[in-house]
């Protein structure tokens, strides 16, 4: 008689967890000596884990997260019902049964839809559609099964060796390169749609955001964004020129608005509209052409008042230039580009618990769901500050239930 096998969570197997870092949870099948691991794409603090009740707990999201988790078993005890009738237990099987089972696009198809769902420019779905192409020239990543560290790896390495020939005016044939810059975007654009990918649970994780992607010429962290005590660093360090601190100052005013780099460039900050304490500005994003506002902040206006208002411009590569230099000089020990500037805005506002809708409207975002794309993974003292503020607003005799923090 085939043995049934058993299943159970198992949290933290590799040891990873701890006060500060979440530790992941994943499901053991258990076949006689035989074992399997799958990977259920939810991790857990460890204060979050009840391990006798094999669920999350203390945390905002723990009903989602305990859903997923019981949708999962169900799956998998499907998937081994239907080898036990077949008599044929094969555990490194489940996996691949369990994609065939919740999957039915490939990724390139997956890119498509989302390329015709996202309401960019022109200009936008240009390079969208140019990263597509080069993909599938590229015929590695297909499946979503094939979004692995080393593959993502081997495109930018197959770009930065990617050569094309075109004729010039003179009518002689010319060998062109892509630029650091547009292998940048071409990854930056891949990086989003598996982002989006995440968001959507065809997968668990972005390797561009989780791990480095060391390429050519320095790597980089698509994605990623600044602590509020790292951009307090930057604001108080000494820069080592006059162009770099001004570049600096930039920077952190795009910290404080959320600003794209071409936005910032020419947005007139003289318009700006004041309103009892506070002022406002508005304006249209270049690349969506959707409204976007923000507060000018004391900081911020402290940053505008030294220039009278009158911000310096320089190019995209300048700039950035300036804020590897930058990051060098306040001690951040990782490579700073002009969108993690955007970026750290949005997390700081979350962070801060700004209301999403919010977030969206000063972000110049079509919609919240951009927004939650964007920043799926918030900070854990998100969640911690806000059930702090449901303790701390409750009478003593209203907070059972409500998890201590």
């Amino acid at each position: 008689m085939t043995q049934v096998p058993k299943i159970k969570l198992v949290y933290d197997r590799r040891k990873e967890a701890s006060n500060t870092r979440h530790g992941r949870i994943e499901l053991r099948i258990t076949a006689g000596s035989r074992q399997k691991f799958i990977s259920t794409g939810l991790t857990a603090m460890p204060r979050e884990w009840d391990e006798a009740g094999q669920q999350v707990k203390n945390c905002g999201d723990a009903n989602e997260k305990n859903q997923v988790l019981l949708n999962i078993r169900r799956k998998v005890l499907a998937v081994i019902s239907t080898m036990m009738d077949s008599g044929n237990i094969d555990l490194a099987a489940i996996p691949v049964l369990l994609k065939q089972e919740t999957v039915t696009i490939t990724f390139l198809e997956y890119v498509l839809q989302r390329m015709e769902a996202k309401q960019v420019t022109d200009h936008t779905h240009k390079s969208y559609v140019t990263m597509y192409n080069k993909l599938v020239e590229f015929g590695r990543i297909k499946v979503f099964a094939d979004i692995t560290p080393a593959k993502v790896r081997a495109f930018g390495e197959w770009l930065h060796s990617y050569t094309w020939k075109q004729r010039s005016a003179d009518g002689r044939q010319k060998t062109h390169r892509y630029s650091q810059a547009s292998i940048y975007k071409l990854t930056s654009n891949l990086s989003l749609f598996i982002s989006d990918a995440v968001v959507d649970g065809y997968i668990t994780e972005n390797p561009y955001v989780t791990r480095r992607m060391n390429e050519k010429k320095g790597g980089t962290r698509i994605d990623q964004y600044l602590t509020p005590e790292e951009v307090k660093r930057i604001a108080e360090a000494t820069m080592p020129t006059a162009a770099v601190a001004r570049s600096r100052d930039l920077f952190l005013l795009q910290c404080h608005t959320g600003l794209a780099y071409i936005d910032l460039m020419t947005y007139d900050f003289k318009k700006h509209r004041t309103s009892e304490d506070m002022s406002l500005c508005h304006g249209t994003r270049h690349k969506t052409g959707t409204e976007f506002v923000f507060l000018l902040t004391r900081e911020t206006r402290e940053i505008l008042e030294r220039y009278k208002y009158r911000m310096p411009t320089l190019s995209n590569q300048k700039y950035n230039a300036h804020l590897k230099i930058m990051g060098d000089a306040a001690g951040i020990n990782r490579p700073i580009t002009s969108h993690m500037g955007r970026r750290t805005a949005g997390s700081i506002w979350l962070n801060s618990g700004i209301p999403i809708d919010v977030v969206a409207k000063c972000l110049g975002h079509q919609s919240t769901q951009v927004t939650q794309r964007a920043y799926a993974k918030i900070l854990d003292t998100t969640v911690e500050d806000a059930f702090r503020r449901v303790n701390e607003n409750r009478p003593s005799s209203q907070t059972d239930g409500v998890p201590k923090t």
